[in-house]
């Protein structure tokens, strides 16, 4: 329960400051004279791959096949960590641009939001590294595998790894959406 209370708050601060964002981009006195990086947009693939990735490892569990949840769970977390190195190139090219923290509203508010996002994501890749970790130990002994699998503990913790990235993959798709159309 206190995760999808935490993705409530997370959702009204994203969408609070995609207001403020939306609302001091169209104040601004000057319209933004950059786009968007496109980095953004390969980002975009690698975390909805990532999403299709993670939506499969509670069955992987279901099914006792801890051999596939691994997989799952290694690309859910390599494709993550290729998203946040998209992202911090992105913004090296938003710096390239002359698209700095403080200057023009909107820059400012795409550097907060994709960094509040990148935050986020990093917590989830904490997350599923420990449990990638606890899969690859299980996985390699019999014993392990049966403790690990009959754990309502463990299926709890997949469900909600998978909950909470699919939130991730929302948030993002929408800030994607809304930073194409606004800039």
């Amino acid at each position: 329960m206190l995760l999808y209370v935490s993705m409530a708050g997370m959702a009204m601060l994203f969408f609070m400051l995609t207001a403020m964002f939306l609302f001091r981009t169209g104040d601004a006195v000057t319209p933004s004279s950059f786009s968007l990086p496109k980095l953004f947009s390969v980002s975009t693939i690698l975390i909805l791959v990532s999403g299709f990735y993670m939506q499969q490892v509670p069955g992987y569990y279901a099914q006792d096949d801890l051999t596939s949840m691994k997989k799952g769970l290694m690309w859910s977390l390599l494709l993550g960590v290729l998203f946040a190195v998209a992202q911090i190139v992105a913004w090296y090219e938003m710096a390239s641009a002359r698209v700095f923290f403080d200057g023009h509203p909107a820059g400012t508010f795409l550097y907060l939001l994709s960094a509040l996002h990148l935050l986020h994501i990093a917590g989830g890749l904490a997350f599923a590294s420990y449990l990638y970790v606890k899969v690859n130990r299980a996985a390699g002994d019999p014993i392990r595998s049966l403790i690990f699998i009959r754990d309502p503990y463990r299926l709890m913790q997949v469900q909600m790894l998978r909950s909470y990235w699919q939130f991730l993959d929302v948030v993002w798709i929408a800030l994607y959406f809304i930073f194409l159309f606004a800039l």
